[in-house]
């Protein structure tokens, strides 16, 4: 049995929209990434500093004349502050569905906010709204067409090539979904004058008048216009009072080669709709409009109409009907008789063009090849008598690709261009001119600043915009500038700059597994560095064709290291004197303190490393923890039984001892938390002490604020805003306020502001979470029970300190009742962490809770709105997808863990002085430009220690402007302890001990994303990429690359080339290449350049055979080609084998030290499609033929043998002498090959007509399965096995289970799979298999499939055994039936509903969804308790470590 799972997310772009949808006061960016998750982004100006440069000749123009005799040629550069739109995550969702279409909606219910509206191919329409009480989306309604007898219509349509599309009306009344051939569903919108058009009925109890929408309806294409069928798009029209519908459809069928006898063959029509009587009136019908177009695009005014595209041409159609075209090339005059306007010396290609309307009479273009044009249309009146084309640059950007959507924001002068096979930006649009204008800041102060065309940005704020993107000082079309769009050179006056990206790592056709290449300090790099990395090509053009490089954990980039066994622990602190008023030695850390066992060092880190010798530091105890308050002014030293307090020099300032117990018992510090001038301790009894800092005296005075009775598990001093409790009465109870005057609280923005309380986070020792302010050392909030990590922690009243009732059950005020299995020993909160995380553009508030189990919760804090009016302060989990806990019985034998000693008392637990524990999340202010935390836990199983010891475990909690907070492994693993590091020579970098004594100073990397669950980067070769292969021997990636070049004839070449340079279009053919890429630079070191047309399909790094009487084996680079003429030549290709040898670099390239070294160049008859090694013998599938060659020691190729298949092969796999092999039509084929004699015989097909994409195996011990991709986004799961009758004696593959991925997978690898129950040694606790069987002690064996998507994402395919199944399908049946599922949508429909009957007449087995499954943990510990005892008795340690298998599947990576 398998598991899918996508390991990293799908970067690509395929839909969006702009909507009022989080607040009322500002619009939102929403998009459909790859049809599957939905994104929603806030607008946020982010401030940077720039380097202007005067004097340069681009802006000269900006320094006046008495200046310019003065400076001369010299530029004079100077700081300038530049205002940036960028683009802020607010909240993402994973749909399981796939999406088509994405609009919004406004309705009566809401007023202020747009709805969104979401389609899927599935025929259905969800309807969402956001929710401030729960600070995310809301299901409003599902609407879904598949019943109703709509099934057998479908079918009947013959619709497999047919589009959804869905259309909302720009008024408001209605939205369209036209899907089928020509089915139309129309859902009507309830308005406010349309009470008494609709007739007022009440349905089940609930009245007409309370919806948001009325009852849709289907109807047929015919129904609205008798001539319409084959419909190709449709759109509502603006300047109409009633919803109008305009749809582009095709009545009679044409293509390229039938254009002489039939051509103009498209008809456009104009359709007024009556939504009361379900009827429609036809208002406009024009015919005989060219062939080739293929979209629509409705204009407002003052253009007004639509906007017909074509391949070869732009039609303007007004809304009387009357069409103006222009010719954008020759070959529409060609292909139409429609009478354009010529403006065929432009030579452009419209296919695949996105427009919108961008100010006045321009219209914004983005071609298929990235190029942006003005479409500037000349107005008589209302009436549009012309169109000009005018190219336009994007600064010193160029797009990628095609553009898949684009949205204007209104108000901001900013366009969002998504792209599916490029990155996606953000483009700020203009006017050029230089003036001043008054800078708003935050403080209302104006102050004068010159505004340059490159830095200008803000002038929407000062003058304003109106929804179009018109100036709102009552010219039309007059700008900002005066009225500069009626002069010829008006689009000349527009300035276009990318202000943020959306990084697309794909599309995504080919990947490899190689090592990561370490750093030039190599020693330092081990135990830091990730071991394996996927590489994978992204082909798509010139533009956006590279290598996208995905890694699992983070590798730290090590700048220096040293041996010190006996470290525990260490901490840098910032330190300076009083009356210090240096900018520059005060930011640096200045003294590092390092815990032993027995004692403690101090060092001076500012300018040298140094031990400090002449200082009061107590070295003889061990410390507890460091930190410096009163803005450096004291350093305070957290000791057992004592607080010091030291000054800049470390001279003792201030001792406090720790008061004793009521027994006259010693207390002891067991952790603490530092504030600005706050500290707070935990004793080991559960007595909390605060104390605060004289910023008079600069000493510590301690502040009574807790209840002597409450104990305590842990806490924290935090900084909040004082709006999270400002509506909350002295009792508790929420007030009643407006949803406007929580707009600005409730964003998703939580910086510190000046408004800020200094509160004491605390958990009790019974779960309880309270929150005392310390200005008046008032309790101001609480809640009961949250160790069981409850989705929200909410506290509905706050009369008194909630005391913990006694064991019976109850329900908590976090709203969940606590399960009877849960013992509050196990899952007790030991740590909590209150922190900023995010990057430079955004940085958020979170809550960090860490129990005893190693479970981290991440909660957002944010303040909610109920429908009542009421609002109050909630804090929501975020998603997580990591699982830290270790194994309960593992965690016996761990003697790090916070538990204490099974040996004692329950009543002696908390008063244990052995509870004494470091500090396992760490908070990293500014870590290169991140605000992180790091976590390093315990009891994990690591594969290269001692087998079964628990071992320790650190992870990385990052969050960008672009995602959620991520848990991403760090490389190294074993990590006692971290603390940040920033000194004259390491900037904003971090210092830690691994648990071998070795103390590193590293920083993070930067040339990383971390915006996916894996860390990414990008890296440009300039060309289309079409396959890659690593070459292990020499630690090098051969990619496969391809341009476009001129077409030239091979013979009679001289004349003919001259006709084809006279063509508007001449041909171009592609010139591939081979290209060695060094990882440790990521730039080539060699290429080999092919002929003319032909280019490398497939690479592929094999190990073939050299001699025959040694058998020895070495590893080469084959190569399959195909020359590529044209249609009326046979293609033909070669097979290339290429061995790296070293050489000598170049001077100060020292990665230069490989070239190609062309061995063998066979040419074959047909195109060599696909490659693989088979016994040391290399398979190679060239046209209908596949056949096996051995590589001789004369480096002759000799053909041994052979075997016809009839079609093209796409896919060839090979085990030792078993072969895979799938073509484009029927499916795979399983082969043998025998070398004595040499033959290859067929095993066994599958029967099924499928268009292989690609295919691997699955190995499970001894069993063996084929994982294959088709073309229709779904994988099939077949197995040879000649024993089941079904497979007639083995000549029929059997098919097991088909899965739909919603994703088009490329290539598939093989890599192995790590199991945690093959780790198990006979001292640990191994897994019991479910029927009760002994463990077996022979190891099993697992591999597993990684493949990309040309959505940029990373998935794999894993093996399960038959017990590991059983109990994961009950999980993932809990899952799919019991959990809110946004847009409420169905995974086990999404999975399985594209399923084909199994030709054998058996009812195949579910491929699992791993990433339903392991949404388990983002569950409340009483829902995964729930979800345990429904899956069977005792299965809660089988369950917990089957997702361990899952979620660590590529742990050795």
């Amino acid at each position: 049995m398998q598991v899918y799972q996508d390991l990293t997310p799908p970067t690509s772009v395929t839909h969006s929209v702009v909507a009022q949808f989080v607040t009322a006061t500002s619009p939102n960016l929403i998009v459909l990434r790859a049809s599957k998750v939905l994104q929603i982004f806030d607008f946020v100006i982010h401030e940077s500093q720039a380097i202007d440069n005067f004097g340069t000749a681009e802006q000269e123009e900006r320094v006046t004349e008495s200046d310019e005799n003065f400076i001369g040629d010299i530029g004079i550069e100077h700081a300038v502050t530049r205002h940036q739109t960028k683009l802020v995550l607010r909240a993402e969702y994973e749909l399981h569905g796939f999406a088509t279409g994405l609009e919004k909606v406004q309705t009566t219910s809401d007023l202020s906010r747009d709805f969104l509206l979401i389609s899927f191919e599935t025929a259905k329409v969800s309807l969402l709204a956001w929710d401030d009480a729960l600070n995310g989306v809301n299901t409003v309604s599902l609407h879904y067409y598949e019943k109703h007898g709509i099934t057998a219509l479908i079918n009947a349509d013959n619709t497999e090539n047919a589009t959804t599309i869905l259309r909302a009306d720009v008024s408001g009344s209605c939205a369209c979904l036209k899907f089928g051939r020509d089915l139309f569903a129309f859902l009507p919108f309830k308005r406010d004058d349309d009470d008494d058009l609709f007739r007022v009925a009440t349905t089940n109890g609930v009245s007409e008048k309370k919806k948001t929408f009325y009852p849709s309806f289907l109807v047929r294409a015919a129904r609205l216009d008798e001539d319409i069928s084959d419909v190709i798009d449709a759109i509502f029209l603006y300047e109409y009072r009633e919803p109008t519908l305009a749809i582009l459809y095709q009545p009679k069928r044409t293509w390229t080669g039938l254009i002489e006898q039939q051509r103009d063959t498209v008809s456009f029509i104009v359709v007024a709709l009556d939504l009361v009587q379900r009827a429609s009136t036809s208002i406009l019908n024009v015919r005989n409009l060219p062939y080739d177009i293929v979209s629509a695009l409705a204009l407002p005014a003052p253009i007004g109409g639509t906007l017909l595209f074509g391949a070869n041409e732009l039609l303007h159609v007004d809304n009387s009907g009357r069409t103006v075209g222009v010719a954008v090339n020759s070959a529409a005059f060609e292909a139409s008789a429609f009478d354009f306007v010529d403006r065929s010396f432009l030579e452009l290609r419209l296919e695949g063009t996105k427009g919108t309307h961008l100010l006045d009479n321009f219209v914004l273009l983005f071609l298929g090849t990235g190029e942006m044009y003005l479409a500037e249309f000349a107005m008589e009146g209302r009436a549009v008598e012309g169109i000009e084309l005018h190219n336009v640059e994007l600064g010193d950007k160029i797009l990628d690709t095609a553009a898949s959507t684009v949205r204007v924001i209104p108000g901001r002068k900013k366009i969002f261009v998504g792209s599916e096979n490029g990155d996606s930006v953000l483009i700020s649009w203009r006017k050029s001119a230089d003036h001043v204008i008054a800078d708003k800041t935050e403080s209302n102060a104006s102050t004068v600043v010159v505004k340059s065309k490159e830095y200008d940005d803000d002038d929407e704020d000062l003058y304003g915009v109106s929804e179009s993107g018109n100036a709102e000082n009552g010219i039309q079309g007059s700008g900002l500038y005066g009225d500069e769009s009626s002069s010829e050179d008006a689009y000349k006056q527009f300035v276009f700059s990318v202000h943020d990206t959306i990084t697309n790592y794909g599309p995504l056709v080919d990947l490899a597994v190689g090592s990561v290449e370490p750093g030039s300090d190599y020693r330092a790099q081990i135990g830091a560095s990730s071991k394996l990395e996927v590489v994978a090509a992204r082909g798509s053009s010139s533009h956006s064709g590279g290598l996208s490089i995905f890694r699992r954990s983070i590798s730290a980039s090590v700048v220096s290291s040293f041996n010190f066994p006996d470290c525990q622990a260490l901490w840098t602190v910032k330190a300076k004197n009083r009356n210090t008023k240096s900018i520059d030695t005060e930011q640096v850390d200045k003294y590092l303190i390092i815990s032993k066992a027995d004692e403690s060092l101090l060092f001076d880190i500012s300018e040298q490393f140094d031990e400090v010798k002449n200082s009061e530091f107590d070295p003889k105890a061990p410390t507890v923890a460091v930190g410096s308050i009163l803005d450096g002014t004291r350093v305070v030293q957290i000791c057992q039984t004592e607080i010091r307090v030291y000054d800049s020099d470390m001279q003792i300032a201030q001792m406090l001892p720790i008061p004793e117990d009521d027994d006259d018992s010693e207390l002891q510090i067991v952790s603490a938390s530092f504030g600005a001038r706050e500290i707070l301790v935990v004793l080991h009894n559960g007595r909390g002490l605060t104390y605060i800092g004289d910023e008079e005296t600069l000493e510590l005075v301690e502040l009574d604020i807790f209840d002597a009775n409450t104990k305590f598990a842990a806490g924290c001093i935090a900084t909040m805003p004082k709006t999270y409790f400002s509506n909350l009465e002295p009792n508790g109870t929420k007030t009643r306020k407006r949803k406007r005057d929580f707009d600005r609280s409730a964003s998703h923005s939580s910086e510190i502001s000046a408004e800020a309380d200094v509160v004491a986070l605390m958990v009790t020792s019974h779960g309880d979470l309270q929150i005392y302010r310390l200005t008046d050392n008032k309790l101001i909030y609480s809640v009961s029970h949250i160790d069981g990590l409850p989705p929200f922690i909410e506290s509905p009243r706050l009369s008194k300190p909630v005391q913990r009732p006694g064991p019976s059950r109850r329900k908590s005020s976090a709203g969940i009742v606590p399960h009877a299995h849960l013992p509050d020993k196990e899952n007790r909160i030991v740590e909590v962490l209150y922190t900023p995380l995010g990057d430079a553009v955004d940085k958020r508030n979170y809550l960090l809770l860490r129990t005893e189990n190693n479970d981290v919760a991440v909660y957002e804090p944010f303040v909610a709105v109920e429908k009542d009016g009421t609002a109050g302060f909630k804090l929501r989990k975020v998603p997580k997808m990591t699982i830290t806990r270790f194994h309960r019985e593992v965690a016996k034998h761990d003697s790090l863990s916070d538990s204490p000693n099974e040996n004692q008392k329950p009543s002696d637990t908390e008063d244990s002085k052995d509870n004494v524990k470091l500090q396992r999340m760490v908070a990293l202010p500014d870590v290169n430009g991140f605000a992180a935390v790091f976590i390093s836990v315990r009891g994990s199983l690591d594969t290269e220690t001692q087998a079964g010891m628990p071992q320790q475990e650190s992870y990385w909690i990052l969050k960008t402007a672009k995602s959620e907070p991520k848990m991403i492994p760090s490389a190294s693993r074993e990590t006692r302890f971290l603390s940040p590091f920033h000194s004259l020579t390491v900037d904003r970098g971090f210092i830690f001990v691994s648990a071998k004594g070795t103390v590193r100073i590293c920083t993070l990397p930067t040339d990383f994303a971390y915006d996916g669950t894996w860390p990414a980067k990008k890296v440009s070769i300039e060309d289309d990429v079409h396959a890659i292969s690593y070459h292990q021997a020499r630690s090098m990636y051969v990619v496969s690359a391809s341009k476009q070049v001129l077409f030239s004839f091979k013979e009679d070449f001289e004349e003919r080339d001259s006709e084809v340079g006279e063509l508007e279009f001449p041909a171009m053919v592609d010139q591939g290449s081979l290209i060695l890429v060094s990882p440790k630079s990521w730039i080539p070191v060699d290429t080999y350049e092919f002929e003319a047309a032909e280019v490398a399909l497939v690479v592929k790094a094999v190990r073939l055979q050299v001699s025959e009487n040694s058998n020895v084996r070495r590893q080469y680079v084959a190569v399959g080609t195909g020359v590529f003429f044209g249609e009326d030549l046979p293609a033909k290709g070669y097979v290339y084998i290429f061995e790296i040898i070293e050489v000598i670099p170049e001077p100060g390239k020292p990665e230069n030290n490989h070239k190609l070294k062309l061995i063998v160049k066979e040419d074959v008859r047909g195109v060599v499609s696909a490659l693989c090694d088979v016994n040391g013998y290399l398979l190679a599938a060239q046209g209908q033929k596949v056949m096996v060659r051995a590589l001789r020691e004369d480096n002759s190729f000799l053909p041994v043998a052979f075997m016809d298949m009839n079609l093209y092969v796409s896919e060839a796999k090979a085990i030792k002498n078993m072969i895979l092999m799938g073509d484009v039509m029927k499916s795979v084929w399983f082969v043998g090959f025998s070398e004595e004699p040499y033959k290859m015989q067929l095993f066994g097909k599958d029967l099924q007509r499928i268009e292989i994409a690609a295919a691997e195996f699955v190995v499970d011990g001894t069993v063996l399965h084929f994982v294959v991709a088709d073309a229709k986004r779904k994988i099939h799961i077949l197995q040879y096995d000649p024993e089941d009758p079904r497979s007639l004696s083995g000549q029929r593959l059997i098919r097991k289970s088909e899965f739909f991925t919603g994703h088009h997978i490329e290539s598939f690898v093989m890599v192995p799979k790590w199991q945690l129950a093959n780790n198990l040694t006979a001292n640990s606790h191994p897994v019991v298999e479910s029927n009760g069987t002994a463990p077996s002690t022979a190891r099993k064996d697992q591999y597993m499939a990684i493949g990309c998507t040309r959505a940029g994402s990373i998935a794999a395919v894993l093996p399960v055994s038959e017990s590991k199944y059983r109990r994961l399908v009950s999980v993932q049946q809990q899952l799919a039936d019991k959990i809110d599922h946004v847009a409420g949508l169905n995974p086990r429909m999404y999975r399985t509903l594209s399923a084909t009957a199994d030709l054998n007449g058996a009812a195949t087995r579910a491929v699992l969804d791993g990433n339903l499954i392991l949404k388990l943990q983002s569950l409340s510990l009483e829902r995964q308790m729930e979800v345990f005892e429904r899956a069977g008795k005792g299965s809660e340690s089988e369950i917990r470590q089957h997702l361990i298998e899952l979620d660590k599947a590529l742990s050795y990576m």
